[in-house]
């Protein structure tokens, strides 16, 4: 079965059904080329015709006669002055290319209007957004208990992060954020043995597919590194003082909420609400790359 992709601006979310789907489809990285070579500059045939220019036999001036002397046919105004038969060639040129004008731009928006459609703009796609997600959740299969998102990362957000990665500057260029949420059979609001050995397999599978995800994306040419969830660190990169854990607060600008029950605090989806275990990667692929924009189950 198909998985289901949902790509909005910045932001990319697929539902897959195990880790490993996720690692198969970032080894297409290190493969992927782009084979769509694209010309920016053609030759204008209006080049040609800039080229061609009347042989009119150059006449110089006579002292003697003055004004009354031969004169040159491309100088013909006072003082030895002619015109530019090129740039006549293009103002007739710009005229019979001129359009109408639109009756439209004679009614322009008050500012007042033009807020009104804006908000109303934003409303729409608020509500089009809450009915998505309402049908996202009944339409998800039994199957699909990873959730992969990779999204371009907030400005706020970096400088939250910038210190956990020290020897990079990510307040500029590409810095993508790639969240990779399990469900888990045990409510990690509670402690059992159960929960506590779910939680080591779950981490050692994180840490071996983030890893090789990781691997994919430096073989492609690209900076990447994943959060350790055990030291809440980056696992490659260089040692710093700085933590982010799954109950980090700065998880909140990624879509997730932070449930402070008094003993501890816990993380929660937005679809499997406490029966999730959480994961991050940092990458400055950018979000618009085709092998993340192609993101499916293979």
């Amino acid at each position: 079965m198909a998985s289901r992709l949902l790509s909005s601006q910045g932001r990319i979310v697929c539902y897959l059904p195990n880790l490993r789907a996720v690692v198969g489809h970032f080894r297409s990285f290190s493969a992927y080329q782009n084979d769509n070579t694209r010309s920016y500059y053609s030759e204008d045939s209006s080049n040609t015709e800039r080229s061609q220019s009347i042989n009119f036999p150059t006449v110089w001036p006579d002292k003697s006669l003055g004004p009354f002397g031969p004169q040159d046919r491309r100088f013909p105004l006072p003082g030895l002055i002619g015109t530019s038969s090129y740039m006549t060639e293009l103002t007739q040129k710009a005229r019979n290319a001129r359009h109408p004008v639109s009756p439209d731009l004679l009614f322009q928006q008050l500012p007042s209007e033009r807020q009104g459609s804006v908000l109303n703009h934003v409303f729409n796609t608020v509500e089009s957004m809450e009915q998505q997600y309402c049908s996202d959740k009944t339409a998800l299969s039994p199957s699909d208990i990873l959730e992969c998102t990779a999204e371009e990362c907030p400005q706020l957000l970096r400088k939250d992060l910038s210190n956990l990665f020290p020897d990079r500057n990510i307040m500029s260029g590409d810095f993508t954020v790639i969240t990779v949420s399990q469900k888990t059979l045990n409510d990690m609001t509670s402690w059992s043995e159960a929960v506590a050995l779910e939680r080591e397999e779950l981490l050692a599978s994180f840490v071996q597919g983030a890893g090789e995800i990781c691997e994919a994306l430096r073989a492609a040419g690209f900076w990447a590194d994943f959060i350790d969830p055990s030291s809440g660190k980056p696992y490659l990169g260089e040692c710093t003082s700085d933590t982010l854990f799954e109950t980090d607060e700065r998880y909140r600008k990624l879509g997730f909420e932070i449930e402070d029950l008094g003993c501890c605090k816990v993380i929660r989806h937005h679809l499997w609400g406490t029966h999730a275990y959480v994961g991050c990667l940092f990458t400055n692929a950018p979000v618009d790359h085709p092998v993340l924009l192609a993101m499916q189950k293979t």
